[in-house]
């Protein structure tokens, strides 16, 4: 039986799909571990880098899943509303680069 090099998935760019399978085995394990540690970074957020805006309050965050989530209340702009801040609403927060990014998952029943 022949066995057959796996194939990269559809969404790998092509020159990672023809570059990737061209290094060693040493170099193929440092990239793997590499990649690990890149997911792990982008994932693991702590409490002191969630910043939120003046009239917001942050009611729970937990960072044991694959993204953190964070449940705040939010303010909805209007001057005259007596019952600011709105919510608690719930978000995915997950690192992009240097960035963090909110994925708004809908409000939280209470």
């Amino acid at each position: 039986m022949v066995v057959e090099q796996p194939q990269p998935p559809g969404s790998v760019p092509k020159y990672l799909a023809e570059g990737v399978p061209k290094q060693d085995e040493s170099t193929l394990r440092e990239l793997q571990g590499w990649i690990d540690e890149l997911i792990e970074y982008r994932a693991d957020i702590s409490e002191d880098e969630i910043e939120v805006a003046e009239e917001e309050s942050i009611e729970a965050v937990d960072d044991t899943g694959e993204t953190t989530t964070v449940i705040k209340k939010v303010p909805c702009g209007k001057e005259s509303c007596s019952t600011c801040p709105h919510g608690p609403y719930r978000y995915e927060v997950h690192r992009d680069g240097g960035s963090l990014v909110w994925d708004y998952k809908g409000a939280v029943d209470e």
